[in-house]
């Protein structure tokens, strides 16, 4: 019996050699991309090369480093300690949703949402409220017995600012971690259970091990919006040093009009996402290759 083969007409685009029908679709949002984000991107970084005359300098960066070099430690440290404290307590909320079924872990699935919904500056005024030297917090502390209200706990500080990050941030890494833990197969929980294998086994041989993309994501994600956050650190802050780099370029543009340093601070907040970004970005291509590899 003869084959009958029939031939597929190429895309018109393809065969009169235009421009794909979807292109101009993207124009619009490539357009946007390029206004809101790209050109601001770049014009600092461009001007925080050029002195007041807009001459080639360096001397933007100069008074940035005389002026603010402790704050920039202190938005590095701030930034790392914090994305890590938080990323281990989200890993073990996440597990503990994960593995174990009881009315506890219903609960706590269904409240820990709640943080996910509330900005920033909504928060930053809670921990104003409740940090406060005769806030909630030291007024139940000096009630129990545990401190003295006329020596209250001095929380407008690194701690505040930790405890401020970890309550808004770290339901923000569970919803993303226990998704990851989600797609793990039920097998592996009940074969390790079957070993007599504990909560800390599972979480330390299973569930991260099979987990790292997600992790890595959430790690990123968190360390990029405490690099980037300027409410919680100014309003727990105020105008006690050391601060975050957030709050020093509101104040150079506010009350010198510096935006030549302001901008050097920026790129050096760049710097610090672009440093985690480029891990992500190589991390998450190795694991591709290995797993192109093993295919």
């Amino acid at each position: 019996m003869p084959v009958i083969r029939t031939a597929v007409a190429p895309p018109a685009a393809r065969r009169r050699g235009g421009i794909p029908p979807y292109i101009p679709l993207l124009i619009p949002a490539v357009a946007f991309m390029l206004l809101v984000y790209a050109f601001p991107f770049l014009s600092s970084i461009v001007t925080s090369f050029l002195d007041q005359q807009g001459v080639p300098s360096l001397s933007n960066y100069r008074r940035t480093v005389d002026l603010y070099a402790r704050d920039i430690i202190f938005t590095l440290l701030v930034s790392v300690s914090n994305t890590a404290g938080t990323i281990l307590l989200a890993i073990a909320l996440a597990a503990y949703l994960r593995v174990r079924n009881s009315r506890m872990s219903r609960f706590i699935g269904h409240v820990y949402k709640l943080g996910i919904f509330i900005p920033f500056v909504v928060v930053a005024q809670m921990m104003r409220t409740f940090l406060a030297p005769h806030g909630l917090l030291n007024v139940t502390l000096a009630r129990t017995g545990f401190i003295d209200i006329d020596s209250p706990l001095q929380l407008f500080n690194f701690s505040g600012l930790t405890f401020g990050f970890m309550w808004k941030l770290v339901p923000f890494a569970i919803l993303i971690i226990y998704g990851g833990f989600q797609m793990i197969d039920n097998s592996y929980l009940e074969a390790a259970r079957s070993t007599g294998a504990g909560f800390f086994a599972m979480v330390a041989r299973i569930l991260v091990p099979m987990n790292k993309s997600s992790i890595l994501v959430a790690t990123v994600l968190v360390y990029a919006q405490i690099v980037s956050c300027f409410t919680l650190p100014y309003m727990l802050l105020g105008g006690r040093t050391p601060t975050t780099i957030t709050v020093d370029i509101a104040h150079r543009v506010t009350y010198f009009r510096d935006y030549g340093s302001a901008n050097s601070l920026g790129v050096i907040s760049y710097a610090l996402v672009l440093v985690a970004a480029a891990y992500y970005l190589k991390t998450s291509v190795r694991q591709y290759r290995q797993g192109a590899d093993n295919a």
